[in-house]
C-alpha cells in the first residue's frame, strides 16, 4: 500500500479563506510558492443560500453534520499517516480556523513532510463554495472520480505547482479537504501531487462513513 503514494508535504489549508495562505511553523519543500488562495466570500450574487450554486453537483445520499463534528485529528489512523507520511510521523495537531471549520495537520519533520484534512463547515455552502471561489482563481481545477460516492474535485494554483487540494462534498452544506504537496525529489521528478492527495480524502471518507 505504501507504493501507491508519494511523500506529502503541506503549504497550507488552501481553499477559501486567504487567512489560510499559510501555517504557522509548518514544513514546506524548498522553494514551494504559497498556493493562490480564494476569498471566503461568494464570489458573485450566484453564490446565495440555495444549494448547490456555482456548478456544484448536489450530494444526493449526505452525511449526517455529526460526521464532520470530532476530532479531525482521529479521521485517520496511524497505518494510514505511516502510509502516506512514512516512519517517524509526528501525531496529529489541530490547526482549526474560525472561518472554515476544524483542522488537522499531520507532519513528518526529518522529510519536511505533511498533509491537513479540514471540515469546511463554517461557510455552510460545502463544495459550491470551492467552485464559487477555487475555480475562478486556479490554473487546475478537475472534477474527479467520486470518493466514496461523493463528489470531488482537486485544483493546484497553476499547472506546475507541487501543491494540490481535494474537496469532497459529503453533503450540500459542508465538506471535506486535504491539502498536500509532494516532497522535494517527488516534486523533481515531476509527479502528480494530485493523485496521493485523492487517497488519503478516500481515507478519510471512508472512515467517517464507518465511524457514522
Amino acid at each position: 500500500m505504501k507504493r501507491a503514494l508519494a511523500t506529502l508535504a503541506v503549504g497550507s489549508l488552501a481553499v477559501l479563506a486567504s487567512a489560510c495562505s499559510g501555517e504557522d511553523g509548518q514544513a514546506e519543500p524548498q522553494g514551494s510558492p504559497a498556493p493562490s488562495v480564494p476569498s471566503s466570500a461568494p464570489a458573485s450574487s450566484e453564490a446565495t443560500s440555495d444549494l448547490p450554486h456555482s456548478g456544484a453537483p448536489a450530494v444526493d445520499n449526505p452525511l449526517p453534520e455529526s460526521a464532520v463534528s470530532g476530532d479531525p485529528c482521529d479521521t485517520l489512523t496511524r497505518e494510514q499517516v505511516t502510509t502516506a507520511l512514512g516512519e517517524g510521523a509526528e501525531p496529529g495537531k489541530r490547526t482549526d480556523k474560525e472561518e472554515l471549520g476544524t483542522s488537522c495537520r499531520w507532519t513528518h519533520l526529518s522529510a519536511q513532510s505533511s498533509f491537513i484534512v479540514g471540515f469546511l463547515t463554517e461557510t455552510g455552502e460545502g463544495l459550491s463554495s470551492t467552485y464559487a471561489n477555487a475555480k475562478p482563481q486556479s490554473e487546475v481545477f478537475n472534477e474527479v472520480a467520486p470518493v466514496e460516492e461523493y463528489p470531488a474535485v482537486t485544483y493546484k494554483s497553476r499547472a506546475e505547482a507541487p501543491m494540490c487540494t481535494a474537496v469532497v462534498g459529503i453533503a450540500n452544506e459542508y465538506a471535506v479537504s486535504v491539502t498536500g504537496t509532494l516532497g522535494t525529489d517527488a516534486e523533481r521528478e515531476g509527479k502528480d501531487p494530485c493523485k496521493p492527495v485523492q487517497e488519503v480524502a478516500s481515507w478519510v471518507v471512508s472512515n467517517l462513513k464507518a465511524n457514522g
